[in-house]
């Protein structure tokens, strides 16, 4: 089983994150401002995450740092929730969440894949129309990719 989990603020990763999740052949979970977010629910597998083989978590950065909400999730999952991470996420430049998301998931002991799928998102005037049906597109196929073990 896998999931796709994601934190969108005007919308690109939620996006990209149901591009995400049609390929992985689920459906994606927002954990931003809900009850999924907070550890209680990370802890008792509320976000479906008690045997997940892979967890496809979607994140951009704002400010220089990921969600804390998506934050709070990720330092609350437990070592068997995930046999692996693969991180995906839109960004106005070319930074993606990686590098915030790797140490937090590799502390609890899952493993982070070093493939991302990464892609345009607009923001004010900024990379109008991205994620684009092109980027969707290839989002779809890098899930179904990581899931068929090509990744």
């Amino acid at each position: 089983m896998n999931a796709v989990i994601y934190v969108s603020k005007g919308g690109n990763t939620r996006k990209l994150a149901d591009a995400v999740a049609k390929g992985a052949g689920v459906k994606a979970q927002s954990v931003a401002g809900t009850a999924a977010g907070t550890a209680a629910a990370a802890a008792d597998g509320t976000a479906n995450l008690a045997q997940v083989d892979i967890l496809f978590i979607g994140a951009s950065i704002y400010a220089g740092k990921i969600n804390k909400d998506l934050r709070q999730f990720l330092q609350a999952l437990k070592e068997k929730q995930a046999a692996k991470a693969v991180v995906f996420g839109t960004s106005a430049g070319g930074k993606n969440a990686l590098a915030e998301i790797k140490p937090v998931l590799e502390s609890r002991g899952i493993p982070v894949s070093p493939e991302v799928f990464h892609c345009k998102g607009s923001f004010l005037c900024v990379n109008s129309g991205r994620p684009n049906a092109e980027d969707l597109a290839q989002a779809e196929e890098f899930a179904r990719r990581v899931c068929n073990g090509g990744l």
